[in-house]
């Protein structure tokens, strides 16, 4: 009997509005878009609460082939998105709070304006052995989010550990060639450049740290432009140190794969590798440990 009478209720308050002009109706539809409008946003803080109460620790690409991703068990880390220089300022903050041990990167974008820096990591709780894959989008990401999963990352950060300095140096992979024709890269330093299987190669020697700078012919690149350039970048920066030894492989063609360039070098036991996607990116990456 209750139903029966409320429903007639609104049946009568429903004529009468639409008596005045069909009012009623148009309320109707207001509040259910109202409704509708706080049961999505509802939705959406449940879904942001789940994620970001997941359990720390996001995986990043192996240093082999085998890729591990991001799951539900592993915690998304809030960041302030207000503007992409803000959100980088606090995605380096977390990560340095993370890996206190270590001098991390401090220079990871190539427009720290237009983009939003993130990034996932391996668990903290190894500080001997981590990864940590950093990735730019056009709109703020939490680290660790799992949304990461299906996003390409544009550099990375590795440390890993060696029984000794021995194995350690042995690990950096060092080449060093001075055969072929010499090229002055300016500066007082000489480039020795040679071709196989299609590309040619460029290096040459600073310090501890070997250099070379691979080109396709077959895609008509050239080595020089790229080796002149980082030769001159680094006459005013200053890379960090290697124990024994260091690597730097670059490469003159364009991709959007951050392990196209990458920088090794060894501090005792440790092997460092700086990867990213842009080449002379990869060297003032490399140049912001020593920050």
């Amino acid at each position: 009997m209750k139903k029966k009478f409320i429903y007639s209720f609104i049946l009568l308050a429903g004529l009468s509005l639409a008596a005045c002009g069909g009012k009623g109706k148009t309320v109707e539809s207001s509040t259910t878009a109202k409704s509708t409008e706080k049961t999505s946003q509802t939705a959406a803080s449940t879904s942001k609460t789940t994620t970001k109460s997941s359990t720390s620790q996001s995986s990043t690409k192996s240093s082999t082939t085998s890729e591990t991703k991001t799951t539900d068990s592993q915690s998304a880390v809030k960041t302030d998105s207000n503007t992409p220089a803000k959100q980088a300022e606090t995605v380096l903050d977390q990560l340095n709070k993370a890996f206190p041990n270590d001098q991390l990167p401090q220079a990871i974008l190539t427009s720290q304006t237009a983009e939003y820096l993130t990034a996932a990591t391996t668990s903290a709780a190894d500080q001997g052995n981590f990864r940590i894959l950093y990735y730019a989008e056009d709109h703020g990401i939490t680290v660790n989010d799992t949304v990461v999963n299906d996003l390409q990352p544009i550099a990375s950060f590795e440390k890993k550990s060696y029984a000794s300095n021995e194995e350690a140096a042995s690990a950096v992979n060092q080449i060093i060639d001075n055969g072929g024709s010499q090229i002055d890269l300016g500066y007082g330093i000489t480039g020795y450049q040679q071709g196989a299987a299609g590309s040619s190669y460029l290096s040459w020697q600073e310090g501890n740290w070997s250099l070379v700078v691979r080109a396709s012919n077959i895609g008509g690149e050239v080595a020089e432009p790229l080796a002149k350039e980082a030769v001159a970048y680094l006459e005013t920066a200053m890379l960090p140190a290697p124990q024994t030894k260091g690597q730097i492989s670059l490469t003159a063609s364009t991709s959007d794969s951050y392990q196209n360039n990458s920088v090794v070098w060894q501090k005792g036991m440790i092997i460092y590798t700086i990867q990213h996607f842009d080449a002379l990116q990869a060297l003032k990456m490399t140049v912001s440990t020593n920050k």
